[in-house]
């Protein structure tokens, strides 16, 4: 059966489209570092994949606003979190000797856990 979406508006060049891989790629080995330092409970390799991630989400936001034509308040809500949950991950890191699951944990809830419920309540609360 013949899709009936166009596509026509939608392609992108063999560029971009490469470029696009190699971001969701650089996102899975950001990941899997994740994973891995968790796994080995060192917080140096942590570090440096939750660095990478920041970066490749603040590149991703850019990507975002420039090509795509909405930019929804969710898009502003996740972000706002995520941003604050990576640098209070940091700042914890850093000045702080907190234990490294504390660490996990607040860096979970606020960049994960904390938008999700600003998304699904916030608009019931202030109306």
């Amino acid at each position: 059966m013949p899709s009936e979406l166009n596509d026509d508006d939608t392609r992108r060049s063999p560029i971009v489209l490469a470029g696009l891989s190699a971001l969701g790629i650089a996102f899975v080995i950001a990941g899997v570092g994740l994973y891995y330092g968790l796994a080995v409970d060192s917080m140096r390799v942590f570090n440096a994949a939750a660095a990478a991630i920041l970066v490749l989400l603040a590149v991703s936001m850019v990507i975002i606003i420039r090509s795509e034509p909405l930019f929804s308040q969710e898009n502003a809500v996740i972000s706002v979190f995520v941003f604050t949950a990576m640098a209070l991950f940091f700042g914890l890191s850093t000045f702080t000797t907190l234990p490294f699951p504390v660490l996990v944990g607040a860096l979970i809830f606020v960049g994960v856990i904390l938008p999700g419920l600003v998304l699904r309540y916030g608009p019931s609360v202030i109306n």
